[in-house]
C-alpha cells in the first residue's frame, strides 16, 4: 500500500506548521467565530497558541478584520469542544 502523507497547514497566530489533525479549523461569519462549517474562508490555530491570549487576540482581530469580543467567543468554544 502507499505510504500516504498527512496534510501540513500553518497556524495563523505563530506561522508554525503541524499536522492538521493537530489544529482548530475557526472562521468568521458574520461577525462570529465558529468552527468552520465547510463554506468560505477559514484559518487554522494550534493548541499551543491557545494559551498565549495576547497573540491569540491579535491574530483573531486580524483574521476577522474587526475588534469585536472574538476572545470569549474562543473561550465559549472550546469549552464545548473539549
Amino acid at each position: 500500500m502507499a505510504n500516504l502523507k498527512k496534510p501540513i497547514r500553518m497556524c495563523a497566530c505563530c506561522r508554525t506548521r503541524y499536522e492538521q489533525n493537530t489544529m482548530y479549523r475557526l472562521q468568521c461569519k458574520e461577525k462570529k467565530l465558529q468552527l468552520f462549517d465547510g463554506i468560505g474562508r477559514s484559518f487554522y490555530i494550534c493548541k499551543d497558541c491557545l494559551n498565549n491570549e495576547k497573540k491569540l487576540e491579535k491574530t483573531l482581530y486580524r483574521e476577522c478584520k474587526n475588534k469585536d469580543g472574538y476572545l470569549t467567543q474562543l473561550k465559549e468554544m472550546l469549552i464545548y469542544v473539549r
